[in-house]
């Protein structure tokens, strides 16, 4: 854990152990009075204009377009990673989901007319669907990303009229009083948008206080509470509960091009990424695929990614280290056979060597399941639909790949994998495209963020009909004999013309 004395939370650069962020803690019996205050705020915001929310949006893209610099080096320093992976993973990507919602909120929460179309015959009104805000969201926020994680489901909680109240992750402290710091820069409301500061004590409390909505982004067993906690109010949440994503490899996949895709999509952020590529199901021999990993693997330069010309930082503590190893250990102990790195490195801070395994039967891939972590396993399969049935093995469906040349091909391989993303001859890069859905299936939750489909699980929809004061209305008392029921089914069928049903 972070380093906690009396009511402050500390983190520590992972590479070197210096200090990087000092927080005081959030009291968790404050909760209540912090989401009463963000409750006030909404009452008001949820009516403003949607121009002026726009405004106060843009002015917060702006603030962090103007620090996007100092954030890629905030970000290597608190979370371990290299700077330019933290400026294109996570704050270019933050700067365009927020571009996006700035750009397309307004026309995503325009009213819709829903016109009565054939149903005039049935005297139905014309009505209007309407996006309400649900009020207060509270969001769990991630360390892995924690820009572009917790900044862009702010920014659409706030685009759609709702108050937040945010927790960063008690290992990323730094950078959420850096991101609240900028949204109060931004100008918006007092109370609107909150962080609370602490470790589970406050994300409990943050759960069980009186918000509407919960996001929460994290490991699939506090997910779980997490889900059981607001399921027993009837609180909705969006959850995404990490993955264990799959790469098959066609037969006709250029090996030299695809093995190096493949490879920094397995250890992009010390592989401490929701959808790093974790398993990989080499169609005919996998020889070639694992020498070839092998190389590439031995040539990564692991270090503090402050020094230049490094590939691969530390993980984000030791504790996470000590859990990745437990499962590693798990893996061989079911059958798994180390071919590169499986073991620590013995030098300041939480470094682990990037790590390839080779596996011939499932097993292995039952243990290693939801691990996090610098770590490839590699098995060979018979055929296509042995590489769709592996890759479909598991509870975690959040992302898959598949490479081929014949892109038809391996389409029609894409279409039959069960994820919610599936990508073609790609990974990991198109989970931040701010106009795309982006989550998962089973265990690895619900609901999405990001795009259109993200933007509005922040509004519950409300339909509105209405007519004109002393106009015609069907099915009025009294009913008298019961004729009407004929009528009202002569007349359907008059309109319509429907085919005659023996017996009917």
């Amino acid at each position: 854990m972070p380093l906690v004395a009396n009511p402050v939370l500390t983190t520590r650069n992972p590479a070197t152990g210096a200090e990087v962020g000092r927080v005081p803690i959030t009291p968790p019996d404050a909760l209540g009075a912090v989401v009463e205050r963000a409750r006030g705020a909404q009452a008001t915001w949820g009516e403003t204009p949607w121009t002026v929310r726009r405004r106060a949006l843009d002015r917060f893209r702006r603030i962090v377009s103007r620090d996007a610099r100092k954030w890629a080096n905030w970000i290597r320093d608190e979370i371990g990673k290299p700077a330019v992976e933290a400026m294109a993973g996570d704050v270019v990507p933050t700067l365009d989901a927020l571009r996006w919602t700035v750009k397309r909120a307004g026309p995503a929460l325009a009213d819709e007319r829903i016109g009565p179309s054939w149903q005039r015959w049935q005297l139905m009104p014309a009505g209007r669907l309407r996006w309400r805000p649900y009020g207060v969201v509270g969001i769990i926020g991630t360390w892995n990303y924690p820009l572009f994680l917790n900044a862009a489901p702010i920014a659409q909680a706030l685009a759609a009229g709702n108050a937040v109240v945010w927790k960063p992750s008690e290992w990323a402290v730094g950078a959420g009083e850096r991101l609240q710091r900028s949204l109060e820069e931004a100008e918006f409301p007092a109370g609107l948008v909150q962080a609370v500061q602490g470790g589970g004590e406050v994300g409990r409390a943050l759960v069980e206080s009186n918000i509407d909505k919960a996001v929460f982004t994290g490991g699939v067993e506090t997910g779980r509470r997490v889900l059981s906690t607001l399921g027993a109010r009837g609180i909705p949440a969006v959850v995404e509960l990490s993955g264990f994503d799959p790469a098959i490899v066609l037969p006709d996949a250029p090996l030299a091009e695809t093995a190096r895709a493949i490879l920094w999509a397995a250890f992009v952020g010390c592989g401490q990424t929701c959808v790093a590529v974790k398993r990989v199901y080499v169609v005919g021999d996998p020889d070639p695929w694992i020498a070839t990993f092998a190389e590439l693997i031995q040539s990564l330069k692991v270090g503090d990614p402050a020094d230049p010309g490094i590939d691969v930082g530390p993980m984000i503590s030791e504790q996470a280290r000590d859990r990745f190893e437990g499962l590693i250990r798990s893996a061989v102990e079911a059958g798994a056979r180390v071919v590169v790195g499986g073991e620590r490195l013995e030098r300041p801070g939480s470094f682990h060597a990037p790590t390839l395994l080779e596996a011939d039967s499932p097993d292995p891939e039952r243990a290693l399941e939801g691990v996090f972590g610098p770590v490839l396993l590699a098995r060979g399969v018979a055929d296509v639909e042995e590489a769709i049935a592996a890759a479909n093995q598991g509870a975690m469906a959040l992302a898959a790949s598949v490479w081929g040349r014949d892109r038809r091909a391996a389409r029609r391989v894409a279409r039959r994998v069960q994820a919610g993303m599936v990508c073609v001859n790609e990974a990991v890069t198109p989970a931040a495209s701010a106009s795309a859905p982006f989550g998962g299936f089973r265990a690895s939750g619900y609901g999405r963020t990001h795009g259109k489909l993200g933007l509005r699980e922040f509004v519950a929809p409300q339909v509105a009909f209405e007519r004109r004061a002393g106009g015609v209305r069907p099915h009025l008392f009294p009913y008298g004999d019961g004729a009407l029921v004929g009528k009202f089914l002569k007349l359907y069928r008059r309109v319509f013309h429907p085919r005659r049903i023996k017996g009917g």
